[in-house]
């Protein structure tokens, strides 16, 4: 189901996807369904079995050092660029955890939005951060170019600093109905079929016509193209 609400699955389903995945987990109720329901975004995430395992495995920090211990965990995630469930929603798990304990400083930390100052928190209260890029323009001129270059290590996948938000995806609309049947009887005129019981020409037909409607048998009536 998760694995299908990550995918092209239609919004009910996917939204079906995320309740039914909070219901089974202890994470923050709208961090897990956003987690199970996906909404399509979640091209850079692993694979839904991970997600799943994440979201059945979470245990609610009880203590202040079960939140240190999370918050030591998710920002090795972040700071090594790991594309994992906790990189991803940690900040807003602490966010929401931290309500239970009185961590100013943690807190202080998860809560700030400018990204050179949120950094500099992290460090402050001994959080991993991502190394700083140091090299200048002007060093790598003065560097000499090796004689043969190695192969260049791939790059982090960048990982979003905020959960995006859910995409709404609203459903196709049904095809329109076909047009109903229509017959034509000696004495009432034309009229449109309203419904029928049985088949052939003892059939009961309900035909509404222009001046009442009436229980017919097929027999009596015509078809009209």
């Amino acid at each position: 189901m998760v694995a299908r609400a990550h995918g092209s699955a239609p919004y009910a389903e996917s939204a079906l996807a995320g309740r039914t995945l909070a219901a089974s987990s202890k994470l923050p109720a709208k961090i897990a369904e956003n987690l199970g329901a996906g909404f399509g975004q979640w091209d850079f995430f692993p694979s839904a079995e991970e997600i799943v395992d994440f979201a059945l495995g979470y245990v609610p920090p009880a203590a202040p050092e079960d939140g240190w211990a999370l918050a030591r965990a998710w920002a090795a995630d972040d700071a090594a660029g790991r594309p994992t469930p906790l990189a991803l929603v940690g900040r807003e798990i602490l966010q929401q955890e931290l309500g239970r304990f009185d961590l100013p400083a943690l807190r202080a930390a998860v809560d700030e939005v400018d990204p050179k100052r949120a950094r500099e928190l992290r460090v402050a209260i001994g959080l991993e951060v991502a190394p700083e890029a140091k090299a200048t323009t002007a060093a790598k001129r003065a560097s000499p170019r090796p004689k043969r270059a190695a192969a260049a290590a791939a790059p982090p996948r960048e990982i979003p600093t905020r959960m995006p938000k859910p995409e709404f995806k609203r459903p196709p609309p049904p095809p329109p109905a076909a047009a109903p049947k229509r017959f034509s009887h000696p004495k009432f005129g034309e009229g449109a079929l309203v419904s029928q019981d049985g088949a052939g020409e003892d059939a009961k037909l309900t035909i509404k016509f222009a001046s009442e409607t009436k229980t017919l048998l097929a027999r009596f009536v015509t078809e009209l193209p």
